[in-house]
Parts: C-alpha cells; sequence; structure tokens
C-alpha cells in the first residue's frame, strides 16, 4: 500500500501554522538530547525518590532530535513531566525522517521492517524483585493508518521480555491493538475505552502531531534483586520512516514495589481525560496593539502623578 506521504507533510505544515493563526497553544514542551541533556539524565529522571534502583549505565541509538525530556505534558497526556522517546522528533511528533536504522529486537513484535529507531538501554540493580513506571504511547499514524501495514512498534523489554502490554491482558500496546477505529471510525475498535482520540486535534495538541494516545498506563516487570538487570525502552516506525509514533515516561515513577517498606506495585490506567480547552494567546499584531495601548495608560498615569 503506498501512502501520498507528500501530501500529508504539506497537509501537516499547513495545520500547525493553522493551528498558531487560530490562537491555540500547547504546554507541551521538549529538550532534545544534547549538551546537559544525555542518556544518563534520561535514565536517572526516571527515578523515584528511594527507588531501590541503582543504576549502572546507559546508552542510547537513535537520533538525539528523536528523544529527550519533556515537561507540560500534565493536561495532554495526563503524565506533567518525563522522558520521550519517538521514531521523528521529540519536540513536534508528526512526521519527521531521521534517516536511522531499526531496531532488530523488536522485529518480533512485528510484521513490518523497522526504520527510525531509538532505543534506551538501562542496565541497573534493584534492591526488590518487581519494579514499575507510568507511560503513554501515541502516534501520528492514528486513526488513517489504523488495521494498516504501518503498525509502529514500541517496547520496553525488562531482561528479555516486553512488558509493555495492556493492561489486563497479554497483547502488546501497538496501534493495531489500541485504537478508536480508522479515519472513518469504522474497525473493531479494539480497547477504545483506554484510547484518547484526538482525530479532532481537540484533546490539546494539533491531530497532525499525534492523531491519539493511550491513557496512562502503569508497567509492573519481575526483576533480579540484587544483581545487574537490563531495560531497554524502544520505539520505531514500521516499513517506512515518517508518520511517527512517541512514547512519553513519566518522572519520578521508575521504582522497585511490592516489598516490605516499598510501595504497592499496580495502579493501572488513569481515567479518561477531560476534552481539552484550547488556550487563547495574542498573535504578533494583536499583542503588539495591546503593549501600545498598554503603555499609554501606564503614561497617562504617570503625568497625573503630582511632582516633589
Amino acid at each position: 500500500m503506498k501512502r501520498q506521504r507528500d501530501f500529508r507533510r504539506s497537509r501537516l505544515l499547513a495545520c500547525a501554522a493553522a493551528g498558531l493563526l487560530a490562537g491555540t497553544a500547547f504546554a507541551y514542551d521538549a529538550q532534545p538530547l544534547g549538551g546537559t541533556i544525555t542518556p544518563q539524565t534520561l535514565a536517572e529522571s526516571l527515578l523515584t525518590a528511594g527507588s531501590g534502583i541503582v543504576i549502572n549505565s546507559v546508552d542510547y541509538q537513535g537520533a538525539d532530535i528523536a528523544s529527550g525530556l519533556f515537561t507540560g505534558g500534565q493536561a495532554i497526556f495526563g503524565i506533567a513531566s518525563g522522558i520521550v522517546l519517538t521514531s521523528g522528533n521529540a519536540q513536534t511528533f508528526g512526521s519527521t525522517a531521521n534517516g536511522q536504522p531499526g531496531a532488530p529486537l523488536l522485529k518480533p513484535l512485528t510484521t513490518g521492517t523497522t526504520n527510525d529507531a531509538s532505543v534506551l538501554t538501562i542496565r541497573f540493580t534493584p534492591s526488590g524483585d518487581q519494579i514499575q513506571f507510568s507511560y503513554v504511547f501515541g502516534s501520528s499514524e492514528y486513526p488513517q493508518y489504523v488495521d494498516s501495514e504501518f503498525n509502529d512498534v514500541f517496547g520496553f523489554i525488562v531482561n528479555g521480555e516486553n512488558r509493555a502490554l495492556i493492561p489486563g491482558t497479554s497483547t502488546p500496546v501497538a496501534i493495531n491493538n489500541i485504537n478508536c477505529g480508522d479515519a472513518g471510525g469504522a474497525g473493531s475498535r479494539p480497547h477504545c475505552a483506554l484510547f484518547v482520540d484526538n482525530r479532532a486535534g481537540n484533546q490539546g495538541m494539533n491531530a497532525d502531531a499525534l492523531g491519539g494516545w493511550t491513557q496512562v498506563f502503569n508497567l509492573t516487570a519481575q526483576v533480579n534483586p540484587g544483581v545487574e538487570n537490563e531495560l531497554i525502552l524502544a520505539i520505531a516506525d514500521v516499513v517506512d520512516n515518517i508518520l511517527d509514533s512517541a512514547v512519553l515516561i513519566a518522572g519520578g515513577t521508575l521504582g522497585v514495589c511490592g516489598g516490605p517498606g516499598q510501595p504497592p506495585c499496580g495502579g493501572g490506567p488513569t481515567p479518561p481525560l477531560p476534552e481539552y480547552q484550547p488556550v487563547p494567546f495574542m498573535t504578533p499584531a494583536p499583542l503588539a496593539l495591546l503593549v501600545l495601548m498598554m503603555g499609554g495608560v501606564a503614561a497617562r498615569a504617570l503625568r497625573r502623578q503630582p511632582r516633589r
């Protein structure tokens, strides 16, 4: 199946411009890898206070622009801040071809070739036998390419086993496994109740950036206490390398759980997010006029003050 990608790229730019002209602003912001933002920074930002985890080493494979730290996600994703891994651009989402290779470790989770992979590998020693953290998965493949071959893939692989599963199931979280139907609303709509449908662009972000995402899911996995374990966070495009996907992992949520003196494991998905209300802001011309008007008011007030 061939897609009209040039058309989609043009539409993405047009929609982004239209969003600015319409006066909507999104709080989400990301700082990609580079400078003081290192793979070690990403890993350490995930740890809870008193996490019970010692990070031994961190490795990242992928484009720097594809991953980083984010803030301002609470009203959109239900996660205020943390790390973001994408198959494109961590700041804008949407559609970016980074020219990166795929990830062989994701091959068991897809039937297609992978491209533009971002892979963060954390080797750590836990004090307990279970760990947990919270995350959201989203994609610009939603909803147009639901039930297609363009089923972008990600995995959270703990000691060789993928633990990024739909709550209460053994089914991997993926575009074709959790959605509210295709562009026409048709299809099997699996686990729609656990999905935030942004096809109308009314959930806090332009629909061409991310057409939808999951609710906040909680991952729990068995680990081996007192010895080194491996956590691999990986995401990639499937078949082609544009119309990207993203996974956002909540900062301060990675830690041991379930044992004596440790927090309980679990938590599951959060309730559906309320419908987003756009935040108005001034475009340059009205803003300049407002500044001039305020300046005039201030000047008149100063002229009315008695001299000393």
